[in-house]
């Protein structure tokens, strides 16, 4: 009877190791499958993860080479410009200024202008710094030039040249070296601009 007991112990261990194995090989299998899963899952997000972050890369470079292009042209063209600025301002201010500090020039161009003077009466206002430079002569001169007489005066607020205004202050006429500077410089921005930096 011992036997058979230990029979049929036996054979209760075997079947109970048996479902155990097969319990566990149906739980590691279903691990295995779940980790398998797990893992495909994790590179597929990688995967997105790293495409999206190529792309942003991309459209980040894109975007950078794009601001650096237009940054270089905005100093190429500023750089330009100032340039031609400097020439301008070599080539027109000095020679201009240097001819409206010149007593001689300044009667000339202040007579032309008051020849073209429509104007009946009216104010001339004349550097200050000219002054001693222009004689008595001439400057009482100036109000026979036109129709009705002009008042002169030296203003201190005038840097070089003069300017006219009609008796009832409506607008006014400047011929400053500043004027005829930026007046001239407008007709030679263009073509200094092209001469220097023609291709």
């Amino acid at each position: 009877m011992t036997d058979q007991l230990q029979d049929l112990l036996q054979r209760v261990y075997e079947e109970g190791v048996a479902k155990a194995k097969a319990e566990a090989d149906k739980i590691l299998s279903a691990a295995k499958a779940a980790a398998e899963e797990t893992i495909s899952q994790a590179k597929t997000q990688a995967e997105q993860i790293i495409s999206e972050a190529q792309k942003k890369a991309g459209e980040l470079a894109k975007n950078t080479d794009s601001d650096l292009k237009m940054a270089a042209q905005h100093t190429l063209s500023s750089v330009k410009q100032r340039l031609t600025e400097v020439v301008l301002q070599k080539v027109l201010d000095e020679p201009i200024k240097a001819s409206f500090s010149d007593p001689a020039f300044l009667r000339q161009i202040i007579l032309a202008a008051l020849e073209a003077w429509k104007s009946s009466g009216g104010s001339i206002a004349i550097s200050q710094s000219m002054q001693s430079k222009l004689d008595e002569g001439f400057i009482g001169s100036l109000g026979a030039a036109v129709k009705d007489g002009l008042k002169v005066e030296f203003s201190p607020a005038m840097k070089n040249g003069f300017s006219l205004s009609p008796a009832d202050g409506s607008y006014k006429l400047s011929f400053t070296d500043e004027d005829f500077a930026n007046l001239f410089k407008s007709y030679l921005r263009p073509r200094t601009a092209q001469t220097l930096f023609s291709d």
